[in-house]
Formats: structure tokens, C-alpha cells, sequence
């Protein structure tokens, strides 16, 4: 049970940090996403911390690896019970 509710939170972090990167990926290079449709005192905070970018960028690359062992894991116990 707490392997799937961890599954959970890695696809929140995953979700959460991957709309981050991609919101500053769109105002830098497109101008337009989601910085650009959110008010000013928002986006204030993220448009002048711009290594956030970079911390989104590397949550993503985590969670996802984690998201692949807690998988297998679970997987594992899966197995475990069947047996």
C-alpha cells in the first residue's frame, strides 16, 4: 500500500515539476504558456529565480528514475502475493 501511495506522489512531483519547466520553456522561447496567461505576482517569483528551471528540469529526471523502481517494486510484491 505505501508503494503505490509513493507511485502516487513521484506522478504529482512528476506532473507538477514537468508543467514548471515546460511553463518556462514556452515564455523564454515562445512567448507563451502558462507564465503568460497567470497574473504578474505569480509568475514574478519563477521569472526572476531562473535556475527553477534547471531544479524542475532535474525533479522530472528524478521522479521519473524513482517511478521505475518503485514500479519494479511493486511489481515484485505483486508476484510475491500470487505465489
Amino acid at each position: 500500500m505505501t508503494m503505490k501511495l509513493l507511485d502516487v506522489a513521484l506522478n504529482a512531483v512528476i506532473l507538477l515539476s514537468a508543467t514548471v519547466f515546460l511553463s518556462y520553456i514556452g515564455v523564454y522561447y515562445f512567448d507563451f504558456g502558462l507564465f503568460t496567461a497567470l497574473p504578474e505576482s505569480i509568475t514574478e517569483f519563477f521569472l526572476s529565480a531562473g535556475a527553477l528551471q534547471y531544479v524542475a528540469l532535474a525533479l522530472v529526471v528524478a521522479a521519473l528514475i524513482a517511478k521505475a523502481l518503485v514500479g519494479r517494486a511493486i511489481a515484485r510484491q505483486e508476484t510475491r502475493r500470487q505465489i
